[in-house]
């Protein structure tokens, strides 16, 4: 869990976002936005998934680590 929101969109196959208890699947052609603060975690349903992910100002620091980044 980290401060901010998150966004995905799936470009092929099937995804499954758990959000604290609920668990959603998102397909192809659908995006899904969720706050970060509920527990989160997601994966490929049925074979590989293919997505965008898009983070906030706070996602972005919770999802990058030192040296990850090429100016880090």
């Amino acid at each position: 869990m980290h401060p901010g929101h998150d966004w995905f969109f799936v470009l092929e196959g099937r995804v499954c976002l758990a959000l604290g208890e609920r668990e959603i699947l998102v397909d192809a052609g659908e995006a899904a936005e969720f706050g970060t603060m509920t527990p989160h975690a997601f994966a490929a349903v049925d074979g590989p998934a293919e997505l965008i992910m898009i983070f906030d100002r706070d996602g972005h620091r919770a999802h990058v680590h030192q040296g990850s980044h090429p100016t880090g």
